[in-house]
């Protein structure tokens, strides 16, 4: 099997769980830019006692120890500035720009940066603005600006840099570009929130952290990155409030959170090589409305969003369009090899997903085999491409892709959906559950099973097809390459004629009642539960399916700036 199915590492050449070393063109994820590390210190608080040993203690700051601006270092406790106003520091926290323009900015310490009006800050062959260390403080950059506000800082190093945590607030707009490394890096914790704007742009990353990332902003976030990631987290990436994230790279990775990526009630919009969204602990997407690009890297892979020992989780309301092009591609995949994590299951309930997986042909690759071939069974080629896939191996909960009260339409070149578990013995199965929704397509679609012996170990699972045979391959006419599922259609009363209004009166403030449509596809027990018809289960559909589009522009909406 193509090594879309194998557990990418980073900087590890193996191949997976049960090939022993796939060729170049087959591998996908194996090898990936570095992540550069800041070193994080270690500082040691104590409770000072009204002792000798104490005055020996060196005393807890809570203000910069010194900072520099443009050539000039000013030490801490004496209040500096120029004689335009363009800056001014009060000795203690707080530095204020206003229309400030000249070179860099550093600190020792916990620094303030507040800025009004239109500032610039260039710097070469040094950071733009940084805060490090100090003697008796951990670094803290915190950044705020007023509404109409800018604050744009360009570097050949990292353009905003902490060695510990940053917080970016406020209205106004932060615009960090690295012409060499990247745009804004936290060696902590970075927090961006308020309603203003920030765009960073990268030669390495956009913006990164070695602790979590929040984004927490009704405004704009865009990050973008040539060699590395647009977003990349040593931990976790959480993204809420109502604000709009762009994030691309052109040689990586869109988004990559080495902890868990959760969207709620906002809009993400990524486009990166080889994964769109790579988070290794588990995605989760909670009314959110989701694009992700993704096309193929150096082995000819590309997944648009996947997750490793963990699961996809897309719910209330959201709305997801995920495409993956590369030779071998998923627009969602999940797998899970390790029996001591969670993982390896896809869960979509009141959404709206769309998720297509293509080859692209680079002129000495193998011919894809997509639904318009004879669809003659064949040895398998080196393309392979599934529109959203779950795996397993034995040991680990066996994979799951459930679809609740969901449209999903899934296209892939080899298979639409497939769910596969892998084991020694066979027992362990892959499975696709779909409640209060139908197959619409294929024409007589339906759950099938999927069974293969490969060197030793049985692959077993579902696709959705035609048919009542096991197959035993995904590039058959009985494996279906695209499908769409979808709730039953909430059938509208038809208008009453006068004279039934007249023969036979509605009570006053009474509503007309709604008849759900039975589906008339046959539900497979193994795998497809048939809609049940219940009306409360209706009721959500409706609101579902209807008011998507109110609930997207709604949530556009509420990201304009004033």
């Amino acid at each position: 099997m193509a090594a879309l199915f194998t557990t990418p590492k980073r900087n590890d050449a193996t191949a997976g769980t049960h090939v022993a070393e796939p060729d170049v063109r087959r591998r996908i994820g194996l090898a990936h830019g570095s992540w550069r590390r800041v070193t994080r210190r270690i500082v040691v608080g104590a409770v000072c006692a009204l002792t000798v040993s104490s005055l020996l203690m060196p005393s807890v700051s809570l203000a910069a120890e010194w900072v520099k601006v443009g050539e000039t270092k000013y030490n801490a406790g004496t209040a500096a500035g120029d004689e335009t106003g363009t800056w001014s520091w009060d000795g203690a926290d707080d530095l204020k720009l206003n229309n400030y323009n000249g070179g860099e900015i550093q600190a020792a310490g916990k620094l303030n940066v507040n800025y009004s009006g239109n500032n610039i800050v260039t710097a070469d062959w040094i950071e733009g603005i940084k805060a490090s260390h100090g003697k008796n403080e951990n670094a803290e950059l915190n950044i705020q600006g007023d509404a109409g506000s800018t604050l744009s800082v360009t570097s050949t190093e990292d353009a905003i840099l902490s060695t510990g945590n940053i917080n970016i607030d406020g209205a106004g707009s932060v615009n960090a570009t690295s012409t060499g490394l990247d745009a804004i890096n936290a060696g902590g914790d970075l927090a961006i929130k308020g309603s203003g704007n920030v765009n960073a742009t990268g030669a390495s990353d956009g913006i990164r952290a070695n602790g979590n990332i929040t984004i927490d902003d009704n405004g704009a976030v865009a990050a973008r990155a040539t060699k590395d990631k647009g977003i990349g987290t040593d931990k976790n990436l959480t993204i809420k409030g109502g604000g709009t994230v762009e994030a691309s790279s052109e040689k990586d990775a869109a988004v990559e959170a080495k902890g868990s990526l959760a969207a709620t009630n906002a809009s993400l919009n990524v486009n990166g090589v080889e994964y769109g969204v790579y988070a290794h602990k588990g995605i989760t997407l909670d009314h959110a409305n989701v694009t992700v690009r993704a096309s193929k890297g150096r082995y000819g892979g590309a997944i648009a969003l996947f997750t490793y020992q963990d699961d996809i989780v897309v719910k209330n309301g959201s709305t997801v369009d995920a495409l993956a092009e590369g030779e071998v591609s998923a627009a969602f995949s999940t797998r899970n090899d390790r029996p001591n994590e969670k993982g390896g299951h896809i869960y979509i309930s009141d959404s709206v997903v769309k998720a297509i997986a293509r080859y692209v042909e680079n002129g000495d690759g193998p011919i894809p085999y997509s639904e318009n071939q004879d669809g003659e069974t064949r040895r398998e080629p080196q393309g392979e491409n599934i529109g959203i896939i779950a795996q397993t191996s034995e040991g680990v909960t066996p994979a799951v892709i459930s679809i609740i009260r969901s449209k999903v339409t899934v296209e892939g070149d080899t298979a639409a959906i497939f769910a596969r578990a892998m084991s020694a013995d066979g027992k362990t199965i892959g499975t696709i559950k779909i409640e209060n929704a139908a197959i619409q397509t294929p024409e007589g679609g339906k759950v099938i099973d999927y069974r293969k012996l490969r060197d030793g170990i049985y692959e077993a699972g579902q696709a959705i097809g035609t048919g009542d045979a096991t197959v035993d391959s995904l590039y058959i006419k009985a494996v279906a390459k695209s499908t769409t599922i979808a709730p039953p259609e909430v059938a509208k009363p038809e208008d009453p004629k006068p004279d039934e209004t007249k023969q036979n009166p509605k009570p006053e403030g009474s509503k007309p009642t709604k008849a759900v449509a039975a589906s008339t596809t046959k539900a497979k027990t193994t795998g497809v539960l048939a809609a049940t018809g219940d009306t409360s289960g209706a009721a959500i559909v409706a609101t579902v399916l209807a008011g998507t589009a109110a609930i997207a522009a709604g949530t556009m909406a509420s990201r304009k700036r004033s």
